[in-house]
């Protein structure tokens, strides 16, 4: 999978280790040989997102937008979008580092993508089991 890494903020992205983590799950998941656009970007913008497409006020950490069935885009199966800015918040609140944060969005919406999701318990943990699997993988 072509992984394109795009920035609109003045944080770091550690775009190597997050390759590395797509990579890992790519071995396991095997999505489609299609792109990924992996989007970082502030909370203004995910919370337009959230409220467009979801119908939800405020900012959100992560939103995954499976675009495997749009015809348009031969090429593109999603775009995850996350925000530096909820990420930092988080990442202070659960006591980790920034960029371990980060991973761990890259690795939700990626298995959302995917068809995981947490709608119910026996989801919910199923998604978190896989989250923390990839995540210990890529250290």
């Amino acid at each position: 999978m072509q992984v394109n890494i795009i920035s609109d903020t003045n944080r770091r992205i550690p775009r190597k280790r997050i390759k590395k983590l797509i990579a890992l799950i790519e071995e396991e998941e095997e999505p489609p040989d299609k792109c990924l656009n992996l989007i970082f970007t502030r909370d203004r913008r995910i919370t337009a997102l959230n409220e467009q497409f979801l119908g939800r006020g405020g900012p959100t950490d992560v939103i995954s937008f499976n675009l495997d069935d749009d015809l348009d885009d031969d090429c593109l199966f999603g775009e995850v979008y996350i925000s530096t800015d909820t990420a930092a918040r988080n990442a202070r609140k659960l006591r980790v580092p920034f960029g371990r944060e980060l991973m761990r969005l890259c690795v939700h919406g990626l298995l959302h993508l995917l068809g995981y999701d947490h709608e119910n318990e026996k989801d919910r943990t199923l998604m978190v089991s896989r989250e923390h699997h990839f995540l210990g993988r890529v250290g």
